[in-house]
This record gives structure tokens, C-alpha cells and sequence, in this order.
């Protein structure tokens, strides 16, 4: 934590500090060295074995003089960098790097040896190379000891292309320090490491510490009793009031050698106090049961000193955390323990954690583990998802979101976390913004919000509309396998029921086949044949059995045989029972495959099997591949800062400007030629040959079938006069103005292209998500009727596709009435090369090209905008930072 800011050196660049997750789960503090930090710097030395002081100066070095502590903490934040990571406020380690040449730098580290092994170096590194590329340093050299396999692992396994070559007795190291897909990759496996092996520590404590008040903790003493924990648990009381069957402490010091996990309830200004004490003895996380309000500053400073402190925490205002693993039996939460299940639980406010995990019991769902992180924690849904990949026990991912702290993140992770586990996503805002929609209420700040429905369902996500439909798709998910499509067959002993059943699975885009109609009276065993039957049958993808008993308890035998048949079906096989006896059908013990998923009313099953089926449809599919096209990259982005150099708030590009970076991206925009008279317009139609076109491009009237604002086909003076005239007449009638003020219609004359569709492509950058890509047809019913889809980058030849055959209005693209279909392929090759100019360039803060003119021949774009803001080069950063 930095402190005062007037305290902080010249330059002292606040933007590098951070808060890591280590290799083993635990958090530590990274920033730059400062003067004052000379003690720091000599007890560190001091910890440090004289065998690793060795291999770091390649010499006996047992302490640092006066000068070299002077020399090690006083830089220049540009030539001379150094980094240090703390831990309970002590040094642990410091990386550093000196520029050699003008953008070539030696970089060196030193870490105390009780914390190697914790993946210390590799951050160090990342987090060296992001502030050298800020001040222009391409190149990393480093001189090594052969015996300092360590280190010299550090460099090669970082994902850089290191060359290495031995040099009188020492390893020379060099490489260049600019990300590339496999330094990335790099990165990325390790924070998904580090950062799951942090969610695991705190939910598999060994023994665990309640402090509070007695009265208030009692309740979770009491659900962490009748778990039953299988650890040990004591409890320390501020107001001296004891929590019953629970071991009472009289202070921190009295758990012993160490504690796990610290729940704590205790007020704002006593929080500090205890995260130190707990941290003091091997605390590796907490959960901080009320606290700060939301407006309180100590909210943040819990946290900060939380990570400072190498702990996790859930809190403030966590509902707690569950784990239900026979191993370990934790519910650190005020409910009852749920039944033991596969589904990973997730919330963020205590109060809608009650709701969920109401839900849970009251469906009878099993948990594997719930975890409520409160509204502004250090525990992110991020976190939870990086733990829930690699958990056996953890099958179908359901997430309640109020908020999303790092959208790009999210996207990333639930992407690859939704291609081996259903992710279940209720977001009631849907718009997942952190806060800043008001002052980015502009046009073409932000997608839409239907983008974010997109892009969820682009990362193979099941939105959930209800929080109670989150546990009708977590039955089916968890309890039966995945159907391998869309059609289903019903089976029901009531033909009424037959057809309103068979009819809502049409609605809902299921293909339902002939239901099999039994008699009334029909038994148990009828059903399980009729099941039996459908189940054997290769058109059906899954069967729903409605088992209809109003006088006698048939549902109650059909229940339990179709149980029996739910635990031997290769195909998901659904109950649903119209009767009063529900209640005596809710089975106990352990949750999961070969159960059967039941339901009180048939329109909640057919929803969950259409969800799956679309979900199960998405995870086969096979996701496709980002094409590789050739640009000039290097050549469009030194466009972009020639314009940020003229204008470094950001503008419109020109049409050369536009016209010159689409080029790049291997986009041949049409010429257009801005006119200001009709002497104007009429030359540049004769140095075109004529045949060209007279428009008006001004946003009153473009795009608007119901007016004449494009004249084509001009070939000579009396043609361009006549449409020129009419253009005036037009801007008159709608009370714009005259054609003397060019500003009024925009006019423009270019040559005539092909007839075809006309298309707008959109990219926006999304200030939470990055880039958006739009397509939709030209125009204002288009924009009205919301028949625009969306995607992010990158954009597989899949993702392309399916962007085109989204639209309502695809007919018109592959041939209608009889007409040839347009060249769908270089519609596909157009959203490509935008996804990759919105991707590679972050400064564009908008791309609209329209109208692209889709034919036979190809694609045709006819207008331009571009905008450009500025920031930086690169939206991700390149080092993990919680």
C-alpha cells in the first residue's frame, strides 16, 4: 500500500502496484522500491541464505553496504526499475532491471528463500516486462550461474523465445520482452493456477477461528457443529458471551501453532486488528460477516490489507461459504446445510445468497459448494470459476451477478470454463456494468445491452431468466447426461395433456415427436415400458414423462420406477407429476448422475430441455478457427498515433484517413467524394465516366427508404442537375435548410456499384467488454426492429457464419422471390477483417461501414466512420494483478 501520496518520490509510477495471488493460493503486495525503504531492503538481505546471495552476485556477498542499499532503492522509475513484493508489510523479494542500450535492459531478481517455490520469479517477471514496455524496453538480457536452474527456468518457461549460450563459466540470457501468444498462454495457466489453488484454501480449512460477538456467532457455530466440520473449532467472544459445544479462546494467540480460516463479525474499527492477528498465525483466508457499509472507506482498506497480508477474503457482508465434501463438511453460513450435490453455487450480495440457497433446499438440489463473496470483496466470480474448472466435484456452475469487475476476464474464463461444465448465469441487470454507464452515456460508448446477451450466448452460457429456473436447469444438468438434440418425445397417460405438452415444446423450439398417450389408469410399470421404448428409440434425443394422478397414488409408483430407470439412460429422461403428493417424492443423500430430475409443471421442464439442448448443441459444434488473413497492422497503427499526435483528445478520421486504415485490414472502402455544389458534383462525375451515384449522407436522412436521398445511374450534366435539385427539395420539405449548407444533407458523389443488400458492419469499443461486432441490414427499420447480431473477437469462421444466418432478414442474403443469393463469403471475410482491426487497434472507439453493399460480386462499402480515442496499445494487461 502506498500511503501518502505527497510522500511518494518524483515519478514514482503508482500504476505498476498490485495485489498477486502466488502459486499456492496466498496474496502478497507488489510495487516499485522507494528510498525509504532502505530497512526493508537490509532485513530482507538478511533472511536471504548466503547460498541464493551467491547465485544472485556470483560471489560471496554476505551484506550490502551503505552504498549499495542507496544504489538499490533510489531509481529513476525509466533506466533503473526495481520491484519488491511484501508480505505483512516485510520485503520478500525484489526483481529490477537496468536499460543497457536504448531499448535493451539487464534484468535481475533475488527472493528470500522460504518463499521460493511460490512462483515468485515468474510474477516478478511479467510485472518487470509490462513497466519496461511502458518505457520502451523491447529486450530482456540476464547473466546466470549454470547452477541457478531456478532463474534460468524463470526466463524459458515464461513463454518468450530466449536464446541462451554459455559464456566464460556464466549462461547469457536473452529475448525479447513483447507478449506473444505463447508468453500469454503462459500467463494465463498460471494466474488459473494460482488463482483456484486460492478458492481450495478456503474452502478446505483444517482448523477455524469464530470472532465476535458470542450472541452472533452462535448460529454459525451451530451449522458448523451439525455439518459436521470435520476440523476443529474454536471461537473467540468480544462481548465475553460464550457460543455453545464450541471451544472457547481468550485471544488470537491461544489457536496454537496455526489457523486456517478466520470467520469474523466483529465492527469497522476492530477489522484491521484482526486480520493482522489471524495473518500472524498462518490465516490463509476469512470471511468477514457484515462489516463497513457500502459507502464506508474502510471497506477497501480491509481488503487491501487482507491481500497485504497474504489471505483471501470473502466480505464484507458475506453470507459465508459451504463445502460439502464428506472430507471436510463446512457450512460456514447462518442456513441449514444443503444435500450434498455437483453444483458450485456462486453470489455476491448475503442477501440474495439467502435466496439461493432458500432455493436450493426448497428444490432439493445438491450442492458441492456455495460460496457468497458480498458485494465489494476480494473474491471475485473470476476466482470462483478459475476453482470450479479443475473441482471433481463441482459438474454444473450456477452464478447469481449483480456486477462484473473485470468483464474481459469473465468472457475469457467462462468461455473455457463452459466448454467442460454448464455455466448457469442469472443476471437481473444484464447490462453487468461497474458503474460508469453515466458518464459513458454517449453514442457509441457502450454495446447495447442485447450485445451482452450475445456474448454470452457466443461463451456458450445458459441465461437464466428466474432464479428459480437456475434449479430446474441444475436438476437436469447435474442428475442426467446431455441430449444429443433437440427432439423429444412425451410420454403421458392423458391425451389432453398429450397435445398442451407437445404444443409448448414446439413454441419453445423444441421438435417434439408423436407423444405416446397411455391409459388413464396406467401403473408404473406401463410407464417405465413406454419410457423404455422411447429411450431405445434413435429419434429421440431425450423423453419427458407426465404422469398425471388425480384419485389414486399412480405418480407415486411411477416415480419410483422411472427413478430406477433415470440411473441406467444414456438419454436425459425428465418426471413431471400433476398430483398433490409432491412432497413425499423428494429424495435425500448425496445429489447427481442417474437421479431424476422432476418437476411440478411441464412448461418448466420443456424450458430447461430447450436450454440444455441449445447449450448441448454449442459444447459439440465444433467452435471453428480465427482465419489467418494477411494485414498491415504496423502500418495502421502508426495512422492512429499520427492522428492521436494531431489531436490527442481523440476525432473522426477523415475519409483518407478511413479509407487508408481500412486498407491496412485489407478493406477496399469505394471512393466517395464530398461536393459542396452542383458545379462540384458535376465535375467529379465526369472524371468518374458518369453512371455514378448523388447521395446524402447527413444522419437526418440516410438510410431512410421512405425518402429520395440517393439518385443513381447520373450519366450526363441534366441528370446530376435534375437529382441535385431534388436532393434540395427534399432538405426544404423536411425543414433542414438549403443545399448552400453543405452541412445540411452531406452530399456525396461516387461511382455505382452492383445492385445488392445493403449492410451496416459496427464495431464499438465496449469500455467493460472491448470490442463489439454488429451486423445488421442498412437502415432505420433494421435499427427499430432489432434485427442486429452481435459477437466479440476473436471471430472464428463459426462465429462469422453464424452472424449472417442469425438475421431475420438472412432470406434476403441467401436468395428470395427467386432472386441470386449474395456472396455470403465475402460478407463472412468483411466481419472478419473488422473483428481484427477492432481487436488489434483499442484506440478505435467506433467503426461503422455503411452501407456495405453486398452482391453477387462481392461486398461493396460505400461510407465510413471511424473514430479514435486515446489509450493504450493493449487492453489486457500482461501481468496477473488481482
Amino acid at each position: 500500500m502506498s500511503g501518502d501520496l505527497t510522500e511518494l518520490p518524483e515519478g514514482y509510477p503508482q500504476q505498476w502496484e498490485a495485489d498477486v495471488v502466488l502459486s499456492d493460493g496466498g496474496t502478497a503486495h507488489l510495487r516499485p522500491i522507494r528510498p525509504e525503504d532502505a530497512s526493508l531492503l537490509t532485513d530482507f538481505y538478511g533472511r536471504v541464505s548466503e547460498e541464493s546471495k551467491f547465485l544472485r552476485f556470483f560471489a560471496p556477498y554476505p551484506v550490502l553496504s551503505p552504498r549499495d542499499v542507496r544504489r538499490f532503492t533510489q531509481v529513476d522509475y525509466v533506466n533503473r526499475v526495481a520491484l519488491i513484493l511484501t508480505i505483512r508489510g516485510e520485503m520478500v523479494a525484489v526483481g529490477r532491471f537496468d536499460r543497457l542500450e536504448n531499448d535493451e535492459a539487464e534484468v535481475a531478481f533475488l527472493v528470500e528463500d522460504s518463499q521460493q517455490g511460490r512462483g515468485v520469479g515468474p510474477l516478478l517477471l511479467e510485472h518487470l516486462a509490462e513497466a519496461a514496455r511502458e518505457r520502451g524496453i523491447t529486450r530482456f538480457t540476464a547473466e546466470v550461474l549454470p547452477q541457478n536452474r531456478a532463474m534460468v527456468g524463470v526466463f524459458t518457461d515464461a513463454g518468450y523465445r530466449v536464446s541462451r549460450q554459455l559464456e566464460d563459466g556464466v549462461v547469457q540470457v536473452d529475448f525479447p520482452i513483447l507478449p506473444t501468444d505463447t508468453s500469454v498462454g503462459v500467463m494465463e495457466r498460471r494466474e488459473h493456477r494460482a488463482e483456484a489453488a486460492s478458492i481450495r484454501r478456503l474452502l478446505t480449512p483444517e482448523r477455524a477461528v469464530l470472532i465476535g460477538p458470542g450472541r452472533r456467532l452462535q448460529r454459525l457455530g451451530d451449522a458448523i457443529a451439525d455439518g459436521p466440520f470435520t476440523g476443529e473449532l474454536m471461537a473467540l467472544s468480544t462481548d465475553g458471551e460464550p457460543v455453545q459445544g464450541v471451544r472457547m479462546i481468550s485471544s488470537v494467540t491461544e489457536v496454537g501453532e496455526f489457523v486456517d480460516l478466520a470467520v469474523v463479525a466483529v465492527g469497522p474499527d476492530e477489522l484491521g486488528g484482526v486480520v493482522i492477528d489471524v495473518a500472524h498465525h498462518g490465516a490463509k483466508g476469512m470471511l468477514v460477516m457484515g462489516g463497513p457499509g457500502p459507502d464506508h472507506p474502510g471497506r477497501t482498506e480491509v481488503i487491501s490489507l487482507a491481500r497485504a497480508y497474504g489471505l483471501r477474503a470473502l466480505g464484507p457482508d458475506t453470507l459465508g461459504l459451504i463445502n460439502t465434501d464428506d472430507g471436510v463438511r463446512l457450512n460456514a453460513t447462518p442456513a441449514p446445510m444443503p444435500r450434498t450435490g455437483r453444483v458450485g453455487l456462486f453470489s455476491q450480495s448475503a442477501a440474495i445468497g439467502v435466496v439461493l440457497l432458500s432455493s436450493a433446499l426448497e428444490h432439493n438440489v445438491g450442492i458441492a459448494n456455495f460460496l457468497s463473496t458480498g458485494p465489494f470483496s476480494d473474491v471475485t466470480a473470476n476466482d470462483v470459476m478459475q476453482f470450479w474448472e479443475d473441482d471433481e466435484r463441482t459438474a454444473v456452475c450456477l452464478l447469481s451477478l449483480d456486477k462484473i469487475g473485470n468483464p474481459r476476464k469473465f468472457t475469457r474464463i467462462v468461455r473455457r470454463l463452459a466448454r467442460r461444465k454448464p455455466v448457469v448465469v442469472f443476471a437481473p441487470s444484464r447490462s453487468l456494468r461497474s458503474g460508469h454507464e453515466a458518464e459513458l452515456a454517449r453514442p457509441g460508448a457502450m454495446a447495447p445491452p442485447g450485445a451482452v446477451d450475445a456474448l454470452f450466448r457466443q461463451s456458450g452460457v445458459i441465461v437464466s431468466e428466474r432464479r428459480d429456473a437456475m434449479y430446474d436447469l441444475a436438476k437436469l444438468l447435474a442428475r442426467q447426461p446431455l441430449p444429443a438434440g433437440p427432439r423429444v418425445r412425451v410420454v403421458t397417460n392423458d391425451p389432453t395433456m398429450a397435445s398442451h405438452v407437445t404444443a409448448a415444446a414446439a413454441r419453445m423450439g423444441l421438435v417434439p415427436n408423436e407423444p405416446v398417450t397411455l391409459d388413464a389408469d396406467a401403473d408404473g410399470h406401463a410407464f417405465v415400458a413406454a419410457a423404455q421404448t422411447a429411450l431405445d428409440d434413435t429419434s429421440n434425443d431425450s423423453v419427458l414423462c407426465v404422469v398425471v394422478g388425480i384419485y389414486d397414488t399412480v405418480a407415486n409408483d411411477a416415480h419410483g420406477r422411472l427413478s430406477a430407470l433415470a440411473a441406467t439412460t444414456a438419454k436425459p429422461l425428465v418426471g413431471v407429476f400433476v398430483d398433490f403428493t409432491r412432497v413425499a417424492r423428494r429424495a435425500a443423500g448425496h445429489d447427481g448422475p442417474g437421479q431424476l430430475p422432476t418437476y411440478s409443471g411441464y412448461g418448466d421442464a420443456l424450458a430447461a430441455l430447450n436450454a440444455v439442448s441449445a447449450y448441448a448443441h454449442w459444447r459439440a459444434r465444433d467452435p471453428g478457427a480465427v482465419p489467418l488473413l494477411e494485414l498491415e497492422v504496423e502500418e495502421a497503427r502508426r495512422l492512429v498515433h499520427d492522428v492521436l499526435t494531431d489531436a490527442p483528445g481523440g476525432r473522426t478520421l477523415t475519409d483518407d484517413e478511413s479509407a487508408a486504415l481500412l486498407r491496412a485490414f485489407g478493406i477496399r472502402a469505394v471512393p466517395r467524394y464530398r461536393v459542396d455544389t452542383l458545379t462540384e458534383a458535376t465535375r467529379v462525375a465526369e472524371r468518374l465516366g458518369w453512371d455514378v451515384v448523388l447521395k446524402a449522407t447527413a444522419v437526418s436522412v440516410r438510410g431512410r427508404p421512405d425518402l429520395a436521398s440517393v439518385h443513381r445511374n447520373l450519366d450526363d450534366a441534366a441528370d446530376m442537375a435534375e437529382a441535385w435539385a431534388d436532393l434540395g427539395r427534399l432538405v426544404n420539405e423536411l425543414g433542414l435548410g438549403t443545399m448552400d449548407d453543405q452541412h445540411v444533407a452531406e452530399p456525396v458523389v461516387q461511382a455505382m456499384m452492383p445492385p445488392g443488400v445493403s449492410l451496416v458492419v459496427r464495431s464499438v469499443e465496449d469500455p467493460d467488454f472491448g470490442p463489439v461486432i454488429s451486423l445488421g441490414l442498412a437502415g432505420f427499420a433494421s435499427d427499430m426492429l432489432g434485427d442486429v447480431v452481435f459477437r466479440v473477437p476473436p471471430l472464428t469462421d463459426v462465429d462469422a457464419a453464424a452472424m449472417v444466418r442469425s438475421l431475420k432478414a438472412a432470406p434476403l442474403l441467401f436468395g428470395l422471390g427467386g432472386s441470386r443469393g449474395v456472396d455470403t463469403g465475402a460478407v463472412e471475410d468483411l466481419l472478419h477483417r473488422v473483428a481484427e482491426m477492432a481487436d488489434l487497434l483499442p484506440q478505435l472507439s467506433e467503426v461503422v461501414l455503411t452501407p456495405c453493399l453486398a452482391s453477387t460480386r462481392g461486398v461493396a462499402v460505400l461510407g465510413a466512420r471511424v473514430s479514435v480515442v486515446p489509450t493504450r496499445d493493449v487492453r489486457d494487461p500482461q501481468a496477473r494483478a488481482l
